[in-house]
């Protein structure tokens, strides 16, 4: 079974708060301009950044599993905010990267 492959990306003049995951095909290359919208998903909350973020990669704070990144660490005492901005930095730092889709794309 082939695992699906997602890419991270940014356009800040179509989404300027947002990040694009695209669905990567067989050949490493994606779209994020494309019109068909199975192959994208715009992520435009801020909210939705640390989830995002994890799945490329990134951990909230402590690591000690009190957060998920939408809500302040009871063991370190990290903000949310700052959280949330720590995960936008981290997706910011990973712009292109290629992983495998937890499901973004399943049907």
């Amino acid at each position: 079974m082939i695992t699906q492959r997602i890419a991270l990306e940014r356009d800040s003049k179509y989404a300027p708060c947002g990040y694009i995951v695209c669905l990567v095909d067989d050949d490493g290359h994606w779209d994020m301009y494309s019109d068909d919208t199975s192959k994208t998903i715009l992520v435009d909350s801020d909210w939705g950044f640390p989830g995002l973020a994890s799945t490329f990669g990134w951990s909230p704070c402590c690591g000690a599993g009190q957060t998920d990144g939408t809500v302040d660490c009871l063991s370190c005492g990290a903000k949310t905010g700052d959280l949330i901005s720590s995960a936008a930095d981290f997706l910011d730092d990973h712009l292109g990267t290629i992983v495998e889709d937890p499901g973004y794309f399943s049907s």
